[in-house]
């Protein structure tokens, strides 16, 4: 398992990209990227290993943003 940090979810597509070429076979997203940067991941990587991402359901925005700051969204 190879579990990386990205400043913001713009940087994902190229580092799913890169970890891809470095023979990663499964990438999964954590909540905070939201469904268009899955899409952005999906895209960058073309098809060539499964991609998955988890969701966080509103009761849990306050631990969230708790643990990692800035303001709550809604979708």
């Amino acid at each position: 398992m190879v579990c990386v940090g990205v400043p913001s979810a713009d940087d994902a597509p190229e580092v799913a990209r890169r970890l891809v070429s470095e023979g990663v076979e499964l990438i999964e997203l954590c909540g905070g990227f939201g469904g268009a940067g899955l899409a952005a991941v999906v895209a960058a990587v073309g098809g060539r290993v499964p991609v998955g991402a988890v969701f966080y359901g509103v009761d849990a925005s306050a631990g969230l943003q708790r643990l990692f700051g800035g303001a709550p969204t809604r979708s």
